[in-house]
């Protein structure tokens, strides 16, 4: 009785985890299928390029931020207002 039950644990087990091991295998199959490679190179790209975008605004408000600074320092007129003269 005691072997009819480890056996009937150890197939149980077995079956659990292999059942596990398959599906698992199956969603990182699933995860490299070239449709959902290139959807999700799409999206990286995507993301990268709004990110890339955002810094390079913040890096145009933070050079004409330190401009305005310097010319106040410096009291250098803008190119505007010494054309507008």
């Amino acid at each position: 009785m005691k072997r009819a039950f480890t056996l009937a644990l150890g197939l149980g087990a077995g079956v659990v985890v292999g059942i596990y091991l398959m599906r698992r295998l199956d969603d990182a199959q699933r995860a490299v299928q070239p449709s959902n490679l290139a959807g999700n190179a799409g999206r990286a790209a995507a993301g990268f390029t709004a990110r890339l975008q955002d810094a390079v605004a913040e890096g145009r408000l933070a050079a004409a931020e330190r401009e305005a600074e310097l010319r106040r320092q410096f009291d250098v007129p803008s190119l505007r207002n010494s054309l507008g003269d």
